[in-house]
């Protein structure tokens, strides 16, 4: 009798970045090889979560898992943190919409001005 099994040959492609079980995830990552099938290139990509795929938006591409997670987690706190601005200017749910920043954007200006005020 073999040990093979056919999930010897799954590989995780797909994650749901969550706080907790019962919340509901903030970022998706998903793993795909690229280039030489012989020795290709692992790339990450990070987008908002969203019920449909067509919802979801892009928050960059990254070389490692861990990048990935952190990209997704800075997307989290920068969202927070500018709905939290927003809300405190008294700003309609339909102004907010209509004025949040593309997600890669939100997370570069956030990184930014974080460095900025840790130094």
């Amino acid at each position: 009798m073999s040990d093979w099994s056919p999930t010897s040959y799954a590989r995780p492609t797909e994650w749901l970045l969550r706080v907790s079980e019962s919340q509901v995830p903030y970022a998706v990552v998903r793993r795909f090889l690229k280039g030489d099938p012989n020795r290709p290139e692992e790339w990450f990509r990070v987008v908002t979560y969203a019920p449909t795929s067509e919802a979801r938006e892009l928050i960059g591409w990254v070389r490692s898992f861990d990048q990935a997670c952190q990209l997704g987690w800075d997307y989290r706190i920068a969202f927070e943190e500018w709905r939290h601005h927003m809300a405190a200017r008294r700003t309609d749910n339909s102004v907010m919409a209509a004025a949040k920043p593309p997600a890669g954007e939100l997370v570069k200006f956030w990184r930014e001005h974080r460095q900025g005020s840790s130094s």
